[in-house]
């Protein structure tokens, strides 16, 4: 059966991890573009083949390795074919055209469906973005793109909506919270306390922070100019995302971009880092290309973790919880409940641990953003008190 979508063009690269076994093969067909560079047409091409098999794989939930494996096709005419070990069986380009400054291609590929192996992944877990940062902030000064990390956040957590189906989005934006000097001071407790307050306060089981550790400008070319002449720059992309688990401030994992990119802009221009025109250079791209593989490299990782929530409220037998429909929760589900406690370790430190319940919770209404709970075959349950924990596997 074949399928034929063309939605919004979105920059694209290619994730890992086969994630479960294959059971069907469909073709798709779907369209991508991207913007010529220098008169770069074979970069072009590869990222407009990037755009259009990102969006077949988004519409048919599959997966691949590494963009290596798809985008490093053989030309033959016309044609570009592909043999890959992920889920894409076979994928042809049909035809390009240059429009201009842009590529369009259309491409074909016959797109493997995963079936998860995890019933957790069929939950989506509480997500906050904090805003990104800039570790040097006076490298912000060449094209006055100061307001770089709100941008790139905002960007990010558009991604998030459109493209991740592991999270959703409970806040995202806000004041600046010096999240670069905490990561500079090299204090893991302070970091787990601000994981574990926004986490708090936003309902979210996970919390995301960015900083951008170099946009640093180097001279391109010759640097022996005329002052009628503008200097071209190259400039760096280096950016660190941090996913910290929002129940125990551990810091869970972290994604690098290493980039070294040209800086297209005119000399002394003062750049909007929100305009579309940004977006669509080389620059913009190429960071919005690797904001996508973030996404998707953190939903592969998260894909089989639980869902988790607190008690927000105990009135009775009912016990309301803070993980609702738009989580994936419905009445009849189970749910284990843990209790907070504590210890003293071997070396006389306080510890503190989660104490698992005897009680198990069974979903008895399920609202947007709530949920309310009793405990499983009519027991009375004791000691459940608010900000005790939840999980459903």
């Amino acid at each position: 059966m074949m399928r034929t979508f063309f939605p919004v063009w979105l920059s694209a690269v290619f994730l890992s991890a086969l994630i479960s076994l294959p059971v069907s093969a469909e073709w798709y067909e779907s369209k991508g573009w991207a913007p010529i560079i220098n008169n770069n047409v074979d970069q072009a091409r590869a990222r407009a083949v990037e755009s259009a098999l990102r969006q077949s794989l988004d519409f048919a939930g599959g997966s691949v390795h590494s963009v290596e494996e798809v985008v490093d096709g053989v030309l033959t005419g016309q044609h570009m074919q592909w043999q890959t070990q992920g889920s894409i069986e076979h994928a042809e380009l049909v035809r390009e055209r240059v429009n201009g400054q842009r590529i369009e291609v259309t491409l074909r590929a016959n797109i493997r469906q995963n079936q998860d192996q995890c019933a957790a992944a069929n939950f989506r877990k509480g997500l906050v973005v904090v805003p990104f940062e800039l570790k040097q902030s006076e490298q912000a000064r060449y094209g006055d793109v100061w307001e770089l990390g709100n941008a790139t956040s905002q960007r990010f957590s558009r991604m998030i909506g459109q493209h991740s189906g592991q999270f959703t989005l409970e806040h995202s934006g806000g004041r600046k919270i010096g999240f670069s000097e905490m990561l500079q001071q090299d204090t893991p407790h302070q970091l787990g306390q601000f994981a574990r307050r926004v986490a708090l306060e936003n309902d979210s089981q996970y919390v995301i922070a960015g900083v951008f550790d170099d946009i640093s400008t180097e001279p391109r070319g010759n640097t022996n100019w005329t002052f009628w002449s503008q200097p071209k720059e190259n400039r760096n992309l280096g950016f660190t995302m941090y996913l910290f688990d929002g129940a125990s401030g551990e810091l869970i994992t972290r994604a690098g971009i290493q980039e070294y990119q040209h800086w297209e802009f005119d000399y002394n221009e003062k750049v909007d880092v929100h305009s579309q025109r940004f977006w669509r250079s080389e620059y913009g791209v190429v960071l919005a290309q690797r904001l996508q593989d973030i996404v998707h490299g953190l939903d592969d990782k998260l894909r089989c973790q639980p869902l988790k929530g607190r008690v927000v409220d105990v009135s009775n037998e009912n016990i309301h919880i803070n993980l609702g429909t738009r989580n994936g929760v419905e009445s009849g589900q189970e749910l284990s409940l843990y209790h907070r406690g504590n210890f003293f370790d071997s070396q006389g430190n306080y510890r503190e641990q989660w104490v698992v319940s005897p009680y198990q919770l069974e979903v008895t209404d399920a609202q947007l953003r709530s949920a309310t709970t009793r405990v499983k075959g009519g027991e009375t349950g004791t000691n459940i008190q608010q900000h005790d924990r939840v999980v459903i596997r």
